[in-house]
């Protein structure tokens, strides 16, 4: 069974793996790291992992833009993906034959002036037969939204943009929704490590899906425990993490736990 606690850490920053770790484990750089906002473009270099979710959600937005959709959800919770699968929208400049501005930002400096500026920019795209794609990554505030809506209204021509809102938040009109599985989970960790330049492989199948189980739906979540267990493999000179490295791991956690509980007993006495 697995009793790993399933609670959610979205504060938890990753705990970086020091030189030593990264030389025991054979990798060049840190396997995740923290994700840049939104409006960040990816870089060459950067591990960006396209699961079935994030294709299949690709799939959702090409229809939308090729039909011209004004506004659009894209349900999300916090560690889907749903920012890096964004980034990589913003490093694009078409689709196809179907050429794209992309814009982003997030929802807390998403006001009235930025639908306006974007709206100005998506006009000017639309003259030269550019669409215009934005991104907003959270819940923006509602009142911006229904003038953007109205806006549209009265414009007669075509959509000149499509805007595209990730998160919780739920309004009427197109949407889907984005899910992460334990299977992709699992897939990214050992895609990262062999980006971060482990050419043979020192985790197994198996114990990438009790890390993926550990992580829940969270790609945050898989980052933290993975960066978890590969420290205290090295500390431990384990040379590869399989089922019954994971099993030592759960056993010192455990221990872990028990120590810091009778602590915290024993200062509130």
């Amino acid at each position: 069974a697995d009793s790993f606690p399933r609670k959610r850490l979205p504060s938890m920053p990753i705990p970086l793996l020091s030189p030593a770790d990264q030389s025991h484990w054979g990798l060049f750089r840190q396997p995740f790291a923290e994700s840049p906002a939104v409006n960040v473009p990816s870089q060459p270099d950067e591990f960006l992992f396209a699961s079935a979710e994030h294709s299949q959600a690709r799939i959702w937005l090409e229809t939308i833009l090729r039909n011209n959709v004004r506004i659009a959800k894209l349900n999300t919770r916090p560690g889907s993906g749903a920012t890096t699968w964004a980034r990589q929208w913003m490093a694009t400049h078409g689709l196809a034959d179907l050429p794209l501005d992309v814009m982003g930002t997030e929802a807390t400096n998403f006001d009235r002036d930025v639908c306006q500026r974007w709206l100005s920019t998506a006009r000017s795209n639309q003259s030269v037969g550019i669409h215009t794609l934005c991104i907003i990554d959270g819940t923006p505030n509602s009142a911006t939204i229904q003038w953007y809506r109205q806006s549209l209204k009265l414009d007669p021509r075509r959509s000149p943009m499509t805007l595209i809102v990730m998160g919780p938040a739920t309004f009427s009109g197109v949407s889907h929704t984005m899910r992460v599985s334990k299977h992709s989970l699992a897939r990214c960790l050992l895609a990262a490590l062999s980006h971060a330049g482990q050419f043979q492989p020192r985790m197994t199948e198996s114990a990438a899906q009790h890390i993926a189980r550990w992580a829940g739906e969270d790609y945050r979540q898989l980052a933290f425990w993975t960066h978890v267990v590969l420290a205290w493999g090295a500390r431990e000179r384990w040379q590869r993490i399989d089922e019954q490295t994971i099993h030592r791991f759960d056993q010192q956690r455990q221990a872990w736990a028990s120590a810091t509980a009778a602590q915290r007993e024993s200062a509130a006495a």
